[in-house]
């Protein structure tokens, strides 16, 4: 979403600026969020990813992420 914004941001129209808001709205409101991290006997190392070539509909780049756990705890 804000990569889609900032596409916008030489140019922006009311639609860019009402979604902008949105974000920095969710922003403030998650700002206690965090990620629990707990001791594990296992130091298990797994990575996911996944791609989405020519996905994005506006710019048809590809895209793509990653997850990456040690034991049950996301680091990355």
């Amino acid at each position: 979403t804000v990569q889609q914004v900032c596409l916008h941001m030489h140019t922006p129209r009311e639609p860019h600026i009402n979604t902008l808001k949105r974000i920095l709205r969710y922003l403030r409101g998650s700002i206690d969020y965090g990620l629990l991290l707990q001791p594990s006997p296992m130091s298990d190392l797994m990575v996911y990813t996944d791609a989405d070539w020519d996905g994005c509909p506006d710019t048809h780049r590809s895209t793509s992420g990653y997850a990456v756990f040690l034991s049950a705890n996301l680091v990355s």
